[in-house]
């Protein structure tokens, strides 16, 4: 089997990090591939934030368990290191899409390193109920934060990944 296909196969949601911040090398790569990614009609109409600040990440996942009514013990955020929104413009319909595709290639160009990672939603519900926090993160005017994705080192690399429903293809010939 090739590399490409056995890193989409190995690729995991992390649910706990180590302390260790992710290196700005890799973590320009991961923005590259996620900035090479398809999108409708080639508008690239997406936007990056990344949040590495621990007093932001504390608030934003403080503000996330809070607007889901967690559990006490539930951590929305995994204690990662690092959090990066992807965020699209309002007035294009498809541009949500753009931005879930681009998660997805920073996902698999995390496990090609070596990183841990897990797509995330809930926190755009946060960030886009507190304008302070938007403005804070410098999302731009006119741009709704729509899917996001945590990374660092998996504190528990020995875990697998989750056992797949192979069941949901048909096919029409």
């Amino acid at each position: 089997m090739n590399q490409t296909i056995e890193t989409i196969l190995k690729r995991k949601g992390v649910k706990k990090y180590t302390d260790q911040q992710v290196s700005d090398s890799d973590l320009q790569v991961i923005l590259e591939a996620g900035i090479a990614a398809p999108s409708g009609r080639n508008l690239q109409a997406r936007h990056f934030t990344v949040v590495q600040n621990k007093e932001l990440l504390k608030e934003i996942n403080d503000g996330v368990h809070t607007l889901m009514n967690a559990a006490p013990d539930y951590v929305p955020l995994y204690g990662a290191p690092t959090l990066i929104i992807a965020s699209a413009p309002v007035d294009i319909p498809h541009a949500d899409m753009d931005c879930a595709v681009a998660i997805e290639n920073m996902l698999i160009a995390a496990t090609s390193l070596g990183l841990g990672s897990r797509f995330i939603v809930t926190p755009t519900r946060y960030i886009e109920s507190n304008p302070q926090v938007k403005k804070v993160l410098g999302i731009p005017e006119g741009y709704r934060s729509v899917a996001c994705m945590i990374l660092g080192y998996d504190a528990d690399p020995s875990q697998p990944p989750v056992e797949r429903n192979k069941n949901v293809v048909n096919f029409v010939k």
